[in-house]
């Protein structure tokens, strides 16, 4: 068993012609009466999210990311250069969902729902809460990790004026999913915290 939640379980399985897999069992008590949304979102989103192989609607057999989740792999990071680098990383994932106009909608909880993969590319999972639209998966990731983050005020020098700026971007980008803004919140995030090369977010 790989995970529980309030709508199904996911296992771990062995397939001829696919190998390992992860498999989403629908399960008798849910609320929902279909994992084909989930399907459909993930199909848009991979390859931020893992492939899928076969649905239908009570199962989703997809590829299984063998990774660690950002909730393991962050406390062990102690150079500001690789949080920063990988929060960027994370944040750009947002941003191709966003793209992909699919909101994933619990990505407040980060630590759970990426996983770094084992080529370190940054993974997306349980798209079950998800749905077709843009609500700002971007506003929730820089929220997350460039807000609420402790560590991150660590590696950051983000004065008042910086931080009004970062937020007059992001509320420009909510307002338009624009290409050009969110490389401007980018760009502003690499000059806030780029320079720094503290090891003491330890």
């Amino acid at each position: 068993v790989l995970g529980k939640g309030h709508s199904s379980v996911v296992l771990a399985a062995e397939f001829a012609g696919i190998g390992r897999a992860a498999v989403k069992v629908l399960r008798t008590d849910s609320k929902s009466s279909s994992l084909l949304r989930e399907c459909d979102l993930m199909r848009k989103a991979f390859p931020v999210a893992p492939m899928t192989y076969y649905c239908d609607d009570e199962f989703i057999v997809m590829e299984l990311v063998r990774g660690v989740k950002l909730g393991d792999l962050v406390p062990r990071i102690n150079s500001c250069r690789d949080l920063i680098t990988l929060y960027l990383k994370i944040l750009a994932s947002a941003r191709y969902l966003d793209m992909k106009n699919i909101t994933h909608k619990e990505l407040n909880v980060l630590r759970e729902h990426v996983i770094i993969d084992v080529e370190g590319r940054v993974r997306i999972i349980d798209f079950e809460s998800g749905f077709a639209g843009f609500t700002c998966n971007v506003c929730r990731v820089f929220s997350a990790l460039f807000v609420r983050d402790p560590r991150i005020m660590k590696c950051c020098d983000i004065r008042e004026t910086l931080k009004k700026l970062l937020f007059e971007l992001l509320s420009s980008y909510k307002e338009t999913n624009s290409e050009h803004t969110f490389a401007s919140l980018v760009k502003t995030i690499i000059d806030v915290c780029g320079s720094s090369s503290c090891e003491c977010v330890g």
